[in-house]
């Protein structure tokens, strides 16, 4: 409830952020960060992959009950994480000025502030980075309420920012990326802080560095980090091709589009944070039924609460676009459209995959996804080299990503003797047929009623009740929608006060 009462205001917050982010920055100013900061996002991607590494391990220590290695974990984690670091920055110098020098198309006299902000975005990704085991072990211990908070600060924060660059008259890109930057070591240091006070083995000691927690971290992540050296050109590789093929406008619609699907998707990974750690832990301490059970329930649910806020967007998403920015850059609206699917493709798999990582038996499925989906990006080059339209690397993402989740289904057969059969018919199936259900009463009342701010007021409730009901009534087996009319009832009962 916690995580959800942060999401449905950062949600609002950052919605909002991006419009006045726009307004303030203007459209190419808005491209020029989109595409730098996409850089810098590719090496966060990258060096993501140590930061899953360190949560598993401390997820799993701690199901374990060894409170000793939990320690190590830590502190060893750190020492990797500031190492990353260096690592990072030294490439991201490089790579960086080399894009901005030959390949990025930036408008003319705005090359300095384009060096600004990659110099503001590296700075940022290393406090993220050294800020990893620390979120780490947040989520690990469950403390969900502190998360919340200070996520609910941070977008705060950043909608102050907004407001400040507004009444400045220099040169406003340059400001909104110092000023995060200062945000973003606020937040590292307060993180440090919490941890040191609340949990025993967040105290950081340099000395304490295993070996051989290192060797067994280091066989882990690069597997991992394998598949997100692919996932670099799968995403923010796309977003450098659209700036080398169609220029910086087409970045701030892609931009936009990404602003609207992370709100949404912040929400629903709310439940996977909270699901999460339940896995590893139930791995660690042998439970498979109860593995399999948060598996079954974690990919329907997640599935579910994500498409309650698709159908209604794809059926509003240009007259969202326009009460929410005014004028909205070209294109924004159907890269919106396709950026919900997108976004579909990849939350569906995160119960699946982190029983996967949670066995740490990660080298064989990875060969296999990283081969497949290695496709995604020089296939979107070709099509974009013979003339096809910009929404192209959506429709070729969405296909590669959703089929790559074959692989993962037959690996976990191997691990776990994962009853594929079974969750394609009791889960993904049911999905899919409620899911399509839902598309067709809201996509009535858009033919019947002419586009305008009335049906935008009443076509997304209709299709918010709809969704729901459609969930409800043929998503849920009868012991499900007896559990949700419980939970129901205790919480209306205790905010309420009486029982209904």
């Amino acid at each position: 409830m916690a995580l959800y009462l942060r999401t449905f205001i950062t949600m609002i917050v950052s919605l909002y952020t991006s419009r006045i982010m726009l307004q303030a920055l203007g459209v190419d100013n808005y491209g020029i960060y989109n595409v730098v900061g996409g850089i810098v996002a590719m090496s966060s991607l990258l060096t993501g992959a140590v930061s899953s590494s360190i949560t598993r391990f401390i997820t799993y220590a701690l199901g374990e009950g060894n409170k000793d290695r939990m320690k190590i974990v830590f502190s060893t984690s750190v020492n990797v994480m500031i190492a990353m670091s260096v690592i990072a920055v030294l490439a991201l110098e490089i790579v960086g000025f080399w894009f901005l020098a030959t390949k990025a198309e930036i408008p003319d006299g705005r090359m300095i502030a384009a060096h600004w902000v990659l110099q503001c975005s590296i700075v940022t990704l290393v406090f993220n980075l050294i800020s990893q085991p620390y979120n780490a072990t947040i989520i690990a211990h469950e403390h969900m309420s502190i998360y919340a908070y200070m996520s609910i600060v941070d977008v705060s924060l950043k909608l102050a920012v907004c407001f400040a660059i507004e009444s400045f008259e220099g040169d406003r890109l340059i400001l909104f990326a110092l000023l995060n930057t200062g945000i973003a070591l606020g937040m590292r240091l307060f993180y440090s802080w919490y941890c040191s006070r609340h949990f025993d083995e967040s105290k950081y000691n340099y000395r304490l560095f295993d070996k051989s927690f290192f060797k067994e971290m280091s066989q882990f992540t690069g597997w991992y980090l394998v598949g997100n050296a692919v996932w670099v050109f799968n995403t923010q590789g796309l977003n450098m091709l659209i700036n080398v093929f169609f220029g910086v406008a087409l970045n701030a619609a892609r931009g936009v589009a990404v602003s609207v699907t992370s709100a949404i998707t912040s929400f629903v990974n709310n439940f996977t944070v909270a699901f999460i750690p339940q896995i590893t832990k139930s791995y660690a301490s042998k439970d498979m039924d109860r593995v399999l059970f948060l598996v079954f329930q974690g990919t329907k649910y997640t599935w579910f609460l994500i498409f309650i806020f698709i159908v209604p967007v794809f059926w509003e998403a240009d007259t969202l676009l326009k009460l929410w920015l005014g004028d909205p850059p070209a294109y924004a609206s159907l890269f919106l459209r396709f950026a919900l699917f997108e976004s579909w493709s990849i939350i569906i798999s995160f119960a699946l995959h982190n029983v996967i990582l949670a066995s740490g038996q990660l080298k064989r499925v990875q060969i296999r996804i990283v081969i497949y989906t290695a496709f995604i990006f020089p296939i979107t080059w070709l099509c974009y080299s013979l003339g096809a339209p910009v929404w192209a690397s959506y429709v070729v993402f969405i296909l590669l990503n959703t089929t790559a989740k074959g692989f993962t289904l037959s690996e976990l057969k191997r691990i776990v003797d994962f009853p594929v059969l079974r969750f394609i018919k009791e889960c993904v199936l049911r999905c899919v047929i409620v899911t399509s259900i839902a598309f067709v009463v809201p996509g009535i009342c858009v033919y019947l009623i002419p586009q305008s701010t009335v049906r935008f007021f009443i076509v997304v409730p209709v299709a918010i009740i709809w969704t729901l009901l459609c969930e409800f009534i043929l998503g849920l087996s009868k012991s499900e929608r007896s559990l949700v009319l419980t939970i129901g009832k205790k919480i209306s009962y205790k905010f309420i006060g009486k029982n209904i």
